[in-house]
């Protein structure tokens, strides 16, 4: 009987083609590694190129990622760059699929990418939690949910608010007109296409009913605000953002038709998602958030923007109340044993608790550990 503690390797080769840089990509073996019964490895694909610019070899890479992923986070670029191994190559003659560079210093550089940056066709879920002004994006994998990065935000004002619900992504539009919803504007044309629109130049309709999206801005310096309560209503990204969902949705996601043409254009363009082309946006509003980074686990406080915590104020027309979820002793306490486990005692995580709703500022990260040692709290 097999002993199903162990991991078990599975290797398999096959070629691919992809763009010329200033080197080629050339062959790709996968190398799996399974844990039987609790699986929770990625596969990994390994590849190589040559080239005679060694100094180039990382921005090979970095190009390599982004035409095949353009919303890969930087950490997660660097990560495989570091992966990278280089040999010098001076056997000109070596594999006959290998068309090697004229030069007498040839160097082969490997490097290791998990395979779900490299499908053809990808399914996203992208997720925004309203007072913490930031939208995090998951990769929706093998049945798996792949933290991909995070992206800053502006949200609705008090006065048009953001909504909180479960949507699809259905429509998208590049270089858009803008229409001010103001009604002491009603009579202005709108704005046309370029970079002084509002909505940027690119935009993803996720709710028919409150004609909420994310789209670009004409205002980039206002994602660096702390608080960023101050749209219409809609959702604003960073300008860069915006261009890579852009690439990721034409060259990723949308298979129903080829919109390759959209990718440099500057008309006004638009295209509803046929069903296997839609994707899944979930916007919450949630006043705290528990996460870990190279620090360490962490807890955030974000202000309760929209006063929820007057339940006459949200409105079960545009939202969806399970999706709003208030900072208490209760949540905070159960959040904690869900994401961080039973690592200290309930009465050190009650002292915890009643220190960061009593003292706790928003919008600053608290590390459990620095908490454990300020009220000298053992594991």
């Amino acid at each position: 009987m097999l002993n199903y503690r162990f991991k078990i390797l599975f290797v398999l080769y096959f070629l691919i083609i992809t763009t010329d840089y200033s080197g080629r990509i050339y062959a790709v073996n996968i190398s799996k590694v399974k844990i039987s019964g609790n699986d929770t490895a990625i596969a990994k694909e390994k590849l190589f190129f040559e080239t005679n610019e060694i100094e180039s070899s990382d921005q090979i890479i970095r190009q390599h990622l982004t035409d095949n992923f353009p919303i890969i986070s930087e950490d997660e670029i660097n990560k495989i760059i570091l992966s990278k191994t280089i040999i010098r190559n001076n056997n000109q003659k070596g594999d006959s699929n290998v068309l090697s560079p004229a030069s007498e210093n040839i160097y082969k550089v490997k490097f290791e990418v998990p395979a779900n940056y490299l499908v053809d066709t990808a399914k996203i879920l992208w997720e925004l939690n309203i007072p913490g002004f930031q939208s995090k994006l998951y990769q929706l994998y093998n049945g798996r949910q792949i933290y991909i990065d995070t992206w800053p935000n502006v949200v609705g004002k008090p006065s048009t608010k953001t909504y909180a619900g479960n949507y699809q992504a259905y429509r998208i539009r590049n270089w858009p007109f803008y229409k001010d919803p103001e009604p002491d504007k009603k009579d202005l044309p709108p704005t046309p296409p370029g970079p002084g629109n509002p909505l940027g130049l690119f935009v993803v309709h996720y709710d028919e009913n409150s004609l909420r999206y994310f789209h670009g801005t004409n205002k980039n310096g206002l994602l660096k605000s702390k608080m960023r309560n101050l749209s219409h209503g809609c959702v604003r990204n960073d300008n860069d953002n915006i261009q890579k969902m852009k690439e990721f949705i034409i060259k990723k996601v949308v298979k129903s038709k080829d919109l390759s043409s959209w990718l440099n254009s500057r008309k006004t363009l638009i295209y509803n998602f046929e069903e296997a082309d839609k994707f899944p946006v979930r916007i919450t509003y949630k006043t705290y958030d528990m996460d870990s980074d190279n620090s360490g686990n962490y807890i955030i406080l974000y202000k309760d923007i929209y006063n929820y915590s007057n339940t006459n104020n949200i409105d079960p027309k545009w939202n969806d109340p399970a999706l709003i979820t208030l900072t208490n002793k209760e949540n905070l306490i159960a959040d904690y044993r869900v994401r961080f486990g039973k690592d200290i005692s309930d009465d050190a995580l009650n002292i915890i608790v009643e220190y960061l709703i009593n003292d706790g500022a928003p919008y600053e990260k608290y590390y459990v550990d620095d908490l454990k040692k300020k009220f000298i709290i053992q594991n």
